[in-house]
């Protein structure tokens, strides 16, 4: 019996053994589009959830350059490829067609065709509607109804995905098609009775630094007093009301998971369907909170966030 046992846990030892050292042996290369605050947030989650992991970074400083990349992955020679930004994606996924590819930081990755490769997983950007409703409905309770302007070129899937979530809940989502960002004060006031707040999605077509699509969403919902959803704390400086966006340390954590999910277990990415990100991180704009409710204002809807801007 103990002989049964000493064989049994020499065959663990074994396995842990040729694990670690299958994990030390493989290198894990990660492509930013550009390094920033949340790449350097979701290598250090990945770093900490993975810390025997050899890592190698190559950062494309933002531009198109795929004799770089395609020298970077010769030299390192990657058992998977984590691209970061949907140039990272784009331009690895054109080059490489056998390595594991994990991309994350694409908006809408859906409308990029190529995504769908064999050998491409992934993580998206879009925090599932349900979540973000509640948080909505914890800070404004009295929001029944939501108008979500959207480009139908880029944005409809995820717009009739989330009526369904809406609709569960008792929150009614008004959908808001603008075709050309200069419509954008126009359309939100040709169904202003039909909702009490609004939600900004991450729709490129929309929001540029080409257009005023942003500020006149923003002026529109502090003009009439509509609480604005918005997908990234960088938003509220320009007045939106409420954000609630990815937790990029969580992110790298996940990343973390799914490559070892691919190089230690061996599951081919096409095995592994494509996650929303599982972290969020909340952030409310307190002038906005004071501008929209007032005397109604209550103001323990500052302990419910993770942060309240300004600070």
């Amino acid at each position: 019996m103990k002989f049964k046992y000493l064989h049994v846990l020499w065959l663990v030892l074994i396995c842990l053994s040729s694990v670690s050292e299958t994990a030390a042996e493989d290198t894990y290369g990660m492509i930013k589009s550009k390094s920033m605050i949340q790449t350097n947030e979701i290598t250090e989650g990945f770093v900490r959830s993975f810390p025997d992991a050899r890592f190698a970074v190559l950062d494309m400083n933002g531009k198109y350059e795929p004799a770089k990349l395609k020298d970077f992955l010769k030299r390192e020679k990657p058992s998977v490829i984590i691209c970061l930004g949907a140039l990272a994606a784009e331009t690895t996924i054109q080059l490489e067609k056998k390595i594991p590819v994990i991309f994350a930081m694409v908006i809408n990755y859906r409308s990029y065709s190529e995504f769908k490769q064999k050998n491409v997983t992934g993580v998206s950007m879009e925090i599932p509607p349900a979540s973000l409703f509640i948080q909505f409905r914890m800070l404004a309770p009295r929001v029944r109804s939501l108008g979500v302007p959207f480009h139908p070129d880029v944005s409809a899937e995820i717009v009739r995905e989330a009526s369904d979530a809406a609709k569960k809940m008792g929150i009614r989502l008004t959908a808001i098609p603008v075709k050309e960002p200069k419509r954008m004060t126009a359309e939100l006031s040709r169904h202003e009775n039909a909702y009490d707040g609004l939600w900004m999605l991450g729709d490129v077509k929309l929001y540029s630094i080409r257009t005023h699509a942003l500020s006149n969403l923003v002026k529109f919902s502090t003009k009439n007093r509509k609480p604005l959803l918005a997908f990234s704390d960088a938003f509220l400086k320009a007045g939106a009301f409420f954000s609630v966006s990815v937790n990029y340390g969580s992110l790298g954590s996940q990343l973390a998971m799914i490559s070892r999910r691919i190089v230690v277990d061996k599951v081919p990415p096409a095995s592994i369907p494509v996650k929303p990100p599982v972290g969020t991180y909340t952030v409310i704009n307190r002038e906005a909170s004071k501008s929209l409710f007032g005397k109604d204002l209550d103001k323990t809807i500052y302990e419910r966030v993770d942060k309240v801007y300004p600070e």
